[in-house]
């Protein structure tokens, strides 16, 4: 059986030629189509998808093997949102796209006489995908660097990690994740409040900006092993890291974890339960440990020695406490400073981030981690999100 080329095939982004009964290279494309369709039941290739820059495709219905010159669609009905489609090109990435149940497919057969045929079901959908082949160049536009990263992938637990996230989260049941549109998918707590939202294609980028920010700042400033999150609202923070990193290991609070969502995406392994204020000897060393400004631990009388507990459970000298809130936050900026050696601060709107390192850091040693992991992700916005707005905190 002839195989279809992938995704990023460069021979895919040529303009395919009108085809002819009478050109070699159709009847070329004919018989590479029959070989493809060859055994697989109901299904539709066009000669693009086998590197033959030909307008020709060929679907088998039944017994049927039908070549179809110059096709094009002449009527769609009932659109409707395809979910979880797949395509040869891309092997088992997931996502959602707009099909009609029903289409009208109108072409020339090889002996010159008009064809048109009225299909519906599976089969419709697979025509849709082979005419978009044929008129769309950049027919793969929605292949985000999460997919790419996926599918070049030659260890097995990694590609096993992005299989599980992109199929949970095209694979919804409304009660952990719930889909808001074609891409964005919002994540829920056990109880059904909502906690934020991810992006379904490219699920190692958060949605929303403060989390994007706490992404770049991690990769500039974490080795990225060891990472607490404080609670539950920290979740697509979560799972955006772990799409990026696979082999972190990411400490919650275990009282509110939203279990369901973690379940949905086959994340249980990556996830372990810890207090913050757990001071058994072998409790791990963190990398990081990323807070809320509005959280109680923060605010009290006793808020400066939880901070410089939470500076004891980081590891070495490359340690990270991350908070971030709204404002300023000079109070917490003062306790900050008072338990730690070094102080960031990094402004972004109305938000602060702020940045308490174990050692003083090297802002040009921090740009160059965010750059090695954008070269080898692609991930082209953590650029700005960890090297750009960083202030050093002057002592008060």
């Amino acid at each position: 059986m002839t195989a279809q080329l992938t995704h990023d095939d460069p021979r895919l982004g040529l303009r395919p030629a009108e085809a002819r009964a009478d050109d070699p290279l159709t009847g070329v494309a004919m018989r590479l189509l029959g070989d493809a369709l060859t055994g697989s039941g109901d299904g539709c290739v066009c000669a693009p998808a086998l590197g033959v820059p030909v307008r020709l495709l060929a679907l088998r219905r039944g017994a049927d093997l039908i070549h179809v010159l110059n096709p094009r669609l002449s009527s769609l009905s009932d659109l409707h949102l395809n979910r979880a489609e797949t395509r040869p090109q891309t092997g088992p990435v997931q996502r959602h796209a707009w099909r009609a149940r029903r289409v009208t497919l109108t072409g020339t057969q090889p002996g010159g006489l008009p064809l048109s045929l009225d299909l519906d079901g599976p089969l419709a959908i697979a025509v849709q995908q082979a005419v978009e082949l044929l008129d769309n160049r950049d027919a793969f536009s929605w292949v985000t660097p999460f997919h790419r990263a996926w599918l070049r992938a030659t260890d097995a637990p990694v590609r096993a990690r992005a299989r599980a996230i992109n199929h949970g989260l095209h694979r919804l049941d409304g009660a952990a994740l719930r889909m808001l549109d074609d891409r964005r998918v919002q994540v829920l707590d056990d109880d059904g409040t909502p906690l934020g939202m991810i992006d379904a294609l490219n699920p190692a980028m958060p949605v929303e900006g403060w989390a994007r920010r706490c992404l770049g700042l991690l990769c500039a400033t974490s080795a990225l092993r060891h990472v607490m999150v404080t609670g539950p609202a920290h979740l697509p923070l979560a799972i955006a890291v772990l799409a990026l990193v696979p082999g972190l290991t990411v400490h919650h609070p275990a009282a509110g974890w939203p279990l369901a969502a973690m379940q949905a995406l086959d994340l249980g392994a990556a996830f372990r339960p810890a207090q913050l204020s757990d001071a058994a000897p072998d409790a791990p060393r963190l990398d990081a440990i990323v807070a809320r400004a509005d959280e109680d631990w923060l605010h009290g009388a006793d808020a400066l020695a939880r901070i410089r507990h939470a500076g004891r459970r980081l590891s070495g000298d490359g340690g990270v406490l991350l908070i971030h809130g709204t404002g300023p936050l000079p109070a917490i900026r003062d306790l900050l400073q008072a338990a730690f050696p070094a102080v960031h601060a990094v402004l972004d709107g109305d938000a602060t981030f702020l940045v308490a390192t174990k050692a003083r850091l090297d802002l040009g040693v921090a740009h160059a981690r965010v750059q090695a992991i954008v070269n080898r992700t692609d991930q082209q916005p953590l650029l700005a999100a960890g090297c750009t707005g960083w202030q050093t905190v002057p002592r008060s």
